[in-house]
């Protein structure tokens, strides 16, 4: 009889997990588990911190994106709280700012993730629905990537709140003027900055290196010529590419140009291109969604102070940004119903959706579809503030909107609003059509902080 054959099922047990945990690494295993890892172990230990005892919250810097849960939102927060707790030692989680179900909307930031080794976000990423029951919000040191202003779910309650970092390429709000770092700047994407600012001498982990790579091409097109992309984006493409999981069958040759003076075309090496189209395919698949999963997808979210209005009441008002044209998807009373379900959902004032998309029947000097944008704007009363009126928000939305030299709506020839009634509509809308396609999201939202909150809107 060996000695194995002689040993009883307990001793075996320990055996087993004796030699499982001595074996030496694997040199040819896939590295992906060190970020996977962080992830799930930081959201464990978190959620048994803030359960346990509420104070231990405390203890932990929150890292999150904007609400919209794009991929610049995932890929800096996941890249900053590594920052933050592998190489300063401060324990740091990222928070994905969408409910646990809202993960799976953008096919884009799945493909992203599984690339760097997140092949459950559900179980491995921290989202909203993991502490919607927790009140006040159990921690009061916050890192913003990719907006600069703390929402007010993290700041109501909790007295100690306060913002230790900012990084960002929307419109600086001057909030936070001590934090540390503090970077407000233009960039394509977000992810920019933060690689940018990525202690150097630390080294970076090839997944974490792919998924930040990934969010730079989806927000600056791959980071054609003339697009998006500014020199803050090249930059950190060419510090990250070395890195990532695409150097093993990137030429020697070109990787050197990366780090040569040389401009580098990165629509000419094959596997960034690659890469680029991929996700830009999946981020542009949302044929199996729904009016409502759409208006969801992509959302912000904002609280006004109405100071014009002699009781200066608080509002709620969304924005939705969807990629395709609002017939496809919102004929036949859709859109208005959708859209009343869901301000009512958030407890929305004033609702915008922006549609982005390529005209199938007129083409551009490139050979694709012409781009396109359409804006659908509706009020509600969602306020308990007995004198403030429906009309006066929409009358001066209007306004506003029609006004602005920069978006240039004018009112759509091809989609009107189906009649109100019943409650199933919100009680004021309007459909434009944008005749400034360029102008996104970035220019929509300040002008609407403009109308909503100015005494005098410019």
């Amino acid at each position: 009889m060996s000695t194995a054959q002689g040993l009883k099922p307990s001793a075996l047990r320990r055996l087993s997990t004796f030699l499982t945990q001595t074996k030496p690494p694997d040199p040819s295993a896939p590295a992906e588990s060190s970020l996977a890892n962080f992830l799930a172990t930081a959201k464990e230990k978190y959620l048994s911190d803030i359960r346990a005892t509420p104070s231990k919250g405390s203890e932990w810097t929150v890292v999150m994106g904007n609400e919209a849960g794009d991929l610049d939102s995932l890929a800096s927060s996941i890249a900053y709280a590594w920052v933050q707790s592998e190489i300063g030692k401060k324990p740091s989680i990222p928070l994905i700012q969408i409910a646990r179900d809202d993960l799976n909307l953008r096919a884009e930031n799945l493909h992203a993730l599984k690339l760097a080794g997140i092949t459950n976000p559900a179980k491995q990423l921290l989202s909203t629905t993991d502490v919607l029951d927790v009140k006040p919000f159990p921690s009061s040191t916050f890192a913003l990537v990719d907006h600069n202003r703390l929402g007010v779910a993290f700041s109501a309650d909790n007295p100690g709140a306060k913002v230790v970092a900012v990084i960002d390429h929307h419109e600086d709000e001057n909030f936070y003027a001590d934090s540390d770092p503090r970077k407000v700047a233009p960039a394509g994407s977000c992810s920019s900055h933060v690689a940018n600012l990525y202690p150097k001498e630390a080294g970076m982990p090839k997944e974490l290196a792919t998924l930040l790579l990934s969010a730079i091409l989806v927000d600056t097109g791959g980071l054609r010529e003339g697009g998006k992309a500014i020199q803050a984006d090249r930059d950190a493409a060419s510090y990250l590419i070395p890195l990532s999981t695409l150097v093993d069958s990137i030429s020697s040759s070109t990787i050197s140009s990366l780090s040569s003076t040389t401009p580098v075309v990165f629509t000419n090496i094959p596997e960034v291109k690659r890469l680029s189209d991929d996700l830009d395919h999946k981020k542009s698949d949302v044929s199996h969604l729904g009016a409502w999963d759409l208006l969801r997808r992509d959302y912000k979210e904002y609280t006004y102070t109405l100071n014009w209005h002699p009781a200066a009441p608080a509002i709620k008002a969304g924005l939705a940004t969807v990629p395709l044209k609002l017939k496809a998807w919102g004929a036949g009373g859709k859109l208005e119903a959708e859209a009343q379900r869901w301000m009512e959902h958030q407890g929305l004032s004033v609702l915008g959706v922006l549609t982005s998309f390529r005209d199938a029947k007129k083409f551009g000097a490139n050979g694709q579809g012409k781009h396109r944008r359409e804006m659908a704007w509706f009020v509600r009363d969602a306020t308990e503030a007995q004198t403030l009126q429906v009309d006066d928000v929409a009358a001066r939305l209007w306004k506003g909107l029609e006004g602005s030299d920069e978006i240039r709506v004018r009112a759509h020839k091809k989609m009107g609003l189906s009649k109100s009634g019943g409650g199933s509509t919100p009680d004021r809308g309007k459909i434009y059509e944008q005749g400034n396609a360029n102008a996104t999201r970035k220019a929509t939202a300040p002008l609407l902080k403009n109308i909503m909150e100015s005494s005098e809107p410019s």
